[in-house]
């Protein structure tokens, strides 16, 4: 049985949000099949290196290009085509171990649909809380000796052009 979108949710919260600056929302696309599983994998890389510690914020748009070529129904999308996505959350590192992140989505391909694309990406940093908190608490018998362990900070996030960040083109022909 399909499974179409009857209507869009009404939601107040983004113009509330936003105070009357520009924001972007994402239309759902109300004719297309949503119980269709038919898709296809496009692994995308970076342009250009990211990273937590230099002038990475939410909603920073980054450039991307298509790693290898991918057949999707008659068409192909090849080798070095150029897509773009939005910096969704990037959180930085903390202290007692805590790594920065960077979630990418909203990605947009030329010549595909962007409300078929489907990329949920996380780029974390070195997680350092797996040694420090044994550590911490193996040396809290020593007064304050523990509590310096909470200085230690988590690794960045760093988006290189080596990565490979998959993405689901969904289609049902």
């Amino acid at each position: 049985m399909p499974l179409f979108a009857k209507e869009q949710a009404e939601d107040n919260f983004p113009a509330e949000w936003y105070n009357n600056k520009p924001y972007e929302t994402i239309e759902p696309n109300l004719d297309y099949n949503y119980s269709s599983l038919k898709r296809e994998k496009i692994w995308l890389t970076p342009v250009e290196k990211y990273s937590t510690p230099h002038n990475v914020y939410d909603g920073m748009p980054i450039k991307l290009r298509v790693k290898k070529n991918v057949r999707i129904g008659k068409k192909l999308l090849k080798h070095g085509t150029s897509a773009s996505a939005i910096i969704e959350l990037s959180t930085t590192n903390g202290m007692t171990g805590i790594p920065a992140t960077i979630t990418i989505g909203r990605v947009k391909i030329p010549g595909l649909e962007p409300n078929k694309l489907y990329c949920y990406y996380v780029k974390e940093g070195q997680n350092r809380t797996v040694w420090i908190l044994p550590l911490k608490w193996a040396l809290t018998w020593i007064p304050f000796v523990g509590s310096f362990t909470n200085l230690i900070k988590g690794g960045q996030a760093v988006l290189k052009p080596a990565d490979d960040i998959p993405v689901y083109y969904f289609y049902d022909w």
